[in-house]
């Protein structure tokens, strides 16, 4: 039969079963079920009809909602009186000194230790009734340092340690009762969970006695600048071997532990009336490093040794004042060079008949200064010149006049800043009459520096009464005014 419509289509599903093309199942043998093997149903449940089955709720007992209720309420009753776990505690702290013996302005260290229950952080760690004028002392930040695990008798704690470093400024003999104010962490567990839970805490501390002594007033040094620790200073000279005039560097580097002070001057040699000094330079002030330079220049061979640099400061682990010392420098005058002598002058041996070689022609340094006063006018005026012409071809397209004007303009403008010169240097040159000393210094005291031959050419640079400030090749010195010709070279 032809079944129509969905739900006999379904019902025709249903008793066909799991095999298609059947319509029932055929009942087993009764000896199966004589010999005891449950009896299979004659008819398969429809695949529809099962899965609704699956899905209807099944209804519960009065005994399952008994069971379940009792559960709750034990559990509810357990969450509302179980013992809460109690908050860790603060057991102690002290705070201590290193070193033991304090000085004014003496950089040292102060120690904190905290002791908490077994497992606890400490965090925003705070100290109050605890010195902290700046005027008094200055104390610096609170830093963690490593902490550790004790045990004392049968109780077991934690220490947490910070550093904090600090310097007095006045002597200090005081007793503090400091108050400590932090967060106490601690982890949580709850069953598989755990959590970080904090509690503010407080507590007073130890009592801390504060002692900064004054600096001893026996032996204390006249140069004495407030440096306290241990210092060493170390110099070195820009050169060794000069001449009377010469600039001499002196570097001197001071370095150490401890504190220079605010207005601890860099140390420099006593004043010598053989050398011309300059006042130090410095290059690097911090806590505990400075760096300076002195310029020095030797006036006559007798400047043979710079005196000694010294520093005095005020030993904390001694107790007493000290003193670093460096030099002195010892300076040697050696003769006067070649290239700084008297003009070079090339003899010729015409006496011999034999062919000698040809003779290398010399350039001298004047020979080369000379060259370049003449020509830096005609550099001027020829670049003048090109000027003019380049100007004149760029406007003489369009503005004919004009172009004459400006060229003729900018030629006289060069050709007389080239005559100018070249009169300017003409009238500066000299030459001398007769053999000259020239001396570092314009007195006959003056320690000479080298000789000029006559008719050798110098360009005064000032005049000091009858001394004359001259250059000679690059040489300056000063030598006697009648020892220059009156007439101007050509």
């Amino acid at each position: 039969m032809k079944c129509k419509g969905g739900r006999k289509r379904e019902e025709g599903r249903g008793r066909a079963g799991w095999w298609q093309g059947s319509a029932s199942i055929k009942p087993f043998d009764e000896t199966l079920l004589r010999a005891g093997t449950p009896a299979l149903p004659t008819r398969l449940p429809s695949f529809s009809s099962a899965t609704q089955n699956l899905r209807a709720p099944q209804p519960q007992t009065d005994c399952e909602k008994g069971w379940r209720y009792k559960a709750g309420r034990w559990l509810c009753l357990l969450l509302l009186f179980a013992p809460q776990a109690r908050a860790g505690e603060i057991l102690g702290g002290r705070f201590k000194t290193v070193p033991d013996a304090i000085y004014v302005n003496q950089a040292f260290e102060i120690h904190f230790e905290l002791e908490v229950t077994f497992g606890s952080e400490v965090e925003d760690v705070r100290i109050t009734d605890f010195p902290n004028n700046p005027e008094l002392i200055t104390v610096g930040r609170l830093e963690p340092a490593a902490g550790s695990r004790v045990t004392r008798g049968t109780q077991t704690f934690t220490v947490h340690r910070f550093i904090a470093k600090a310097r007095g400024h006045q002597p200090i003999d005081r007793v503090f009762q400091p108050h400590v104010h932090c967060m106490l962490v601690e982890r949580r567990n709850a069953g598989f969970f755990s959590h970080w839970q904090s509690f503010p805490k407080q507590k007073p501390l130890e009592p801390f006695t504060l002692r900064v002594r004054p600096l001893p007033e026996a032996g204390r040094p006249a140069n004495f600048s407030g440096a306290i620790g241990h210092f060493r200073i170390n110099g070195r000279l820009s050169q060794h071997n000069v001449q009377p005039g010469d600039i001499v560097t002196l570097s001197l580097d001071l370095i150490g532990e401890g504190w220079l002070g605010d207005r601890a001057a860099m140390p420099a040699p006593p004043a010598s009336p053989l050398f011309k000094s300059y006042p130090p330079k410095e290059l690097l002030r911090e806590a505990t490093h400075l760096k300076s330079e002195q310029v020095f220049i030797p006036q006559s061979t007798n400047a043979t040794e710079i005196a000694a640099a010294r520093f005095s400061f005020f030993n904390p682990a001694t107790e007493r004042y000290e003193e670093c010392v460096t030099g002195p420098f010892r300076l040697t005058f050696g003769a006067t060079p070649a290239a700084a002598a008297a003009e070079e002058v090339r003899v010729i041996d015409t006496a011999s008949p034999m062919a000698s070689p040809p003779q290398t022609q010399l350039i001298t340094r004047e020979q080369v200064n000379k060259t370049l006063r003449h020509s830096v006018p005609l550099l001027v005026a020829g670049g003048g010149v090109l000027v003019a012409f380049f100007v004149f071809f760029l406007l003489a397209g369009t503005h004919r006049l004009l172009a004459a004007s400006v060229g003729l303009l900018i030629l006289a403008g060069g050709l007389g800043m080239g005559y100018r010169l070249r009169s300017k240097t003409t009238l500066a040159t000299r030459h001398l009459a007769r053999r000259a000393e020239v001396r570092f210094a314009p007195s006959q005291e003056g320690a000479t520096l080298f000789t000029l031959n006559p008719g050798s050419t110098v360009v005064p640079l000032e005049q000091a009464g009858p001394w004359v400030r001259i250059d000679a090749a690059g040489r300056r010195g000063w030598l006697h005014a009648d020892t220059l010709e009156h007439d101007a070279a050509p």
